[in-house]
């Protein structure tokens, strides 16, 4: 019974790990598998955010990934193939954000810039009717001229944040959230009647619980953020 549960196993595992002409590939988690292009800016029980930097005419072997949001920070072209060697190319757009559902694949940068891309992994599954629970006002209207929805689907929203230097935005309010530093960033929030200040490296990411604040752009810089929130 054992030599043949494990005989049943190998094929099972066989079949998964042929494919692409019949070579053998593993489907791997990425950041194993091409640490140079992806960094894990942030992983917790709801989502991890990878940055991802591809030069032109790099390849990335088979890897997968879960539900997810891409935001090209720098576009370009990507060749797609699938676990049965079917191909698709598709562009990036700089400011540009896509949703994929689970999938695997491999990837190769055929254009001619340098791919730079925030990826989104969602951990948990979709809840059926889920909306944005906000207690209060929304940031889309509370600073319309700072905040451009980019993504929003069932699943989570994103919003592109840009402060120019000593810029606010009016109190507003989120879901939890994640924020992801596009350019380095320093904030000063202000909750009821308490202010304290939040610094962020370009690349890296923070997770927040729900929250009503006002912000204002403390880093003498003009700066660019993400905020992905998520809806329940």
């Amino acid at each position: 019974m054992i030599r043949n549960s494990f005989r049943v196993a190998s094929l099972s595992f066989l079949t998964f790990a042929i494919s692409y002409s019949g070579r053998i590939v593993l489907a791997q988690d990425p950041v194993k598998l091409a640490p140079n292009n992806y960094n894990v800016a942030l992983d917790n029980d709801n989502v991890r955010v990878l940055t991802i930097t591809v030069k032109p005419g790099e390849k990335i072997g088979a890897h997968s990934h879960p539900d997810h949001v891409v935001y090209a920070i720098n576009g370009g072209k990507v060749k797609f193939t699938d676990a049965e060697g079917k191909t698709k190319d598709v562009e990036l757009k700089s400011g540009e954000a896509k949703f994929a559902k689970a999938e695997t694949h491999q990837a190769e940068n055929i254009g001619t810039t340098e791919l730079k891309l925030v990826e989104f992994e969602l951990k948990k599954p979709a809840t059926p009717g889920a909306k944005l629970k906000i207690e209060g006002d929304d940031q889309m209207k509370a600073a319309p001229d700072n905040t451009k929805v980019v993504l929003d689907n069932d699943r989570v929203r994103l919003l592109e944040t840009k402060l120019k230097a000593g810029g606010k935005l009016a109190k507003h309010a989120h879901p939890a959230y994640v924020v992801y530093a596009v350019t380095d960033a320093k904030y000063k929030t202000t909750v009821g009647d308490k202010t304290e200040e939040k610094s962020l490296a370009a690349g890296m990411a923070m997770a927040f619980p729900p929250t009503a604040h006002a912000v204002e752009n403390v880093a003498g810089s003009d700066v660019t953020s993400l905020i992905l929130e998520f809806k329940e």
